[in-house]
């Protein structure tokens, strides 16, 4: 579940800024990369959202994970205080998964309405959708769209499009910006009911000569497409100077790694990691009249050499180990070492060459991680707490009757940590020392007990035979002891047998079950955690 108290307004944290380089070729975090030339400030941000796909807030038992619209709104809110920004957005992004099951329909609909809402907050100014956007149909995703209060942007598909337009501009610090948007909304090669697909390629070049006609100066696509695809466009249609990326589709939970930004031609591609764990930042600098053309200030080709050269060093390491375990000869050998010291030498030298200086106008990327450091944004908070508490007094009603299977003749079934106590006095004190011990009042705290998203990891037997249910929990609060020793009915009625009941669970059940990515950070070990739950007759 969300890991979140209910929070005051935090004082701002430092924004953590990470260069292309560190960011996304090392993994470093850092403040703002080395610059040539003297520090003025931009003359507009473009801040992007890719592929948010429903993720209202991170899911986790940990504290400052990545993710947060509150965070995300809070960041943005003080960015924009310095420098006019505008705020895009591609691929899937109100709803996480592209169905939505019968019982979790008014849930998904709220938590999509929140996420509009705070769009709107944010000053989202132009989206494109992918196909979770359709996952309750076109009628409901432009009554979303128009929540949002941004432009809804497929100019190549035709259909249920939910009103979405060719294009749109935008004036911001006296520069005329102009934005258009492709989408392939295609999962399994189909198209959501309704809509038809048309060629990306034709509709960009399309809508870039609509712009240029009306005076845009700044040109930016919207890709909700796969990354390759993205790419080949960003190669065949020229006069844009960036290309947003965001995914066709999305499902799960699951947290995808930062994409390095890069550069095509003089375009610039960006692809900020999904479920908002980061916002990708562009800062540019026109100072040059009329056309804009941008040169990088951030280093990115840099990176990318440097990226190439770790992968051919690593590759040719690789070979010299197989050479000397075949018994190959030592002449090819030393020629291979030889090569090996070149390109470390090389890419020693790309490690120390500072960022090219600017040219004319120009840009600079940075990614800025969305963490609770931030703080929280009042009124997206506040919109939060009210999703939360509705959603609880929805279920709590609608979903009484959802009961688990029954227990299958010779079968145990859940019978609750009272009835383990009875036996294991000891047992019961360690555990009760244990975060588990309090998983379910973590969310009765935060009105969060009956919501469909968080309740299976804070319960015991979620959806098994004779378990729990997000209603019917009675007893089974809490990660209990049959969460990892099985359920117990049967070892009760026949203690001495040992083959009723897990007696060692296996370390890894913690990890295939609940804590994994993106649930807990991804340095988490199980291992290390593997003891907390440890003690004098119970483990240890």
């Amino acid at each position: 579940m969300p890991h979140r108290e209910q929070r005051g307004i935090a004082a701002l944290a430092v924004i953590v800024v990470v260069s292309a380089y560190l960011a996304l070729s090392s993994g470093c975090r850092g403040g703002r990369p080395a610059t040539s030339g003297v520090e003025e400030p931009p003359t507009l941000r473009i801040q992007v959202v890719s592929t948010l796909a429903g993720a209202l807030e991170p899911c986790g038992c940990v504290k400052d994970m990545l993710g947060g619209v509150d965070h995300a709104a809070a960041l943005l809110a003080k960015a924009s205080e310095r420098v006019p920004a505008l705020l895009f957005a591609a691929g899937p992004t109100l709803f996480q998964d592209p169905g939505v099951e019968p019982d979790a329909r008014a849930q998904r609909l709220w938590k999509a309405e929140a996420l509009a809402e705070s769009f709107r907050d944010m000053q989202l100014r132009a989206w494109t959708p992918g196909v979770n956007d359709w996952a309750l149909g076109p009628n409901e995703l432009g009554r979303l769209s128009q929540m949002t209060g941004a432009a809804l942007l497929a100019s190549n598909l035709t259909g249920s499009t939910a009103g979405a337009k060719s294009s749109a501009v935008v004036e911001i610090a006296g520069v005329r910006v102009g934005v258009t948007g492709v989408s392939v909304p295609e999962r399994a090669g189909r198209p959501p009911a309704g809509v038809v697909v048309g060629d990306p390629q034709a509709a960009l070049g399309k809508a870039r000569a609509e712009l240029e006609a009306q005076g845009a100066r700044l040109l930016i696509a919207l890709l909700a497409i796969d990354r390759g695809s993205a790419l080949r466009l960003a190669e065949s249609v020229p006069g844009f100077h960036l290309f947003i990326v965001g995914k066709p589709f999305d499902e799960g939970d699951g947290n995808d790694p930062p994409t390095p930004p890069v550069l095509i031609g003089s375009a610039l591609v960006v692809q900020a990691p999904n479920h908002l764990q980061a916002l990708a930042t562009v800062d540019v600098y026109v100072r040059t009249p009329g056309k804009i053309e941008l040169s990088d200030a951030s280093g990115i080709e840099q990176a990318e050499k440097h990226r190439r050269l770790e992968e051919r060093i690593r590759d040719l390491e690789q070979r010299i180990a197989s050479a000397e375990k075949a018994g190959a000869g030592r002449a090819d050998i030393e020629s291979r070492r030889a090569d090996l010291e070149r390109l470390r030498r090389e890419l020693a030298e790309t490690s120390h060459a500072p960022p090219p200086a600017p040219q004319g106008s120009y840009f600079r990327y940075t990614l800025n991680e969305v963490r609770e450091r931030l703080g929280s944004e009042p009124h997206v908070l506040a919109r939060l707490d009210r999703y939360y508490r509705r959603v609880n007094d929805h279920n709590r009603t609608a979903l009484a009757d959802r009961k688990p299977p029954p227990v299958p003749e010779g079968r145990s079934g859940y019978i609750g940590v009272q009835a383990c106590s009875n036996c294991h006095v000891e047992e019961e004190k360690v555990w009760l020392a244990t975060g588990h011990a309090g998983a379910y009042a973590t969310l009765d705290r935060q009105h969060k007990q009956f919501n469909l998203e968080c309740v299976s990891c804070h319960v015991t037997g979620y959806g098994e035979p004779g378990g729990s249910t997000v209603t019917h929990v009675a007893s089974l609060e809490s990660v209990q002891c049959e969460v990892c020793h099985g359920a117990g009915s049967r070892h009760v009625d026949d203690p001495k047998n040992k083959s009723l009941i897990t007696r060692n669970p296996p370390v890894s059940l913690c990890a295939a079950e609940c804590h994994h990515p993106p649930h807990v950070k991804s340095d988490w070990d199980v291992r290390a955690a593997w003891p907390k739950i440890l003690g004098k007759g119970h483990g240890r």
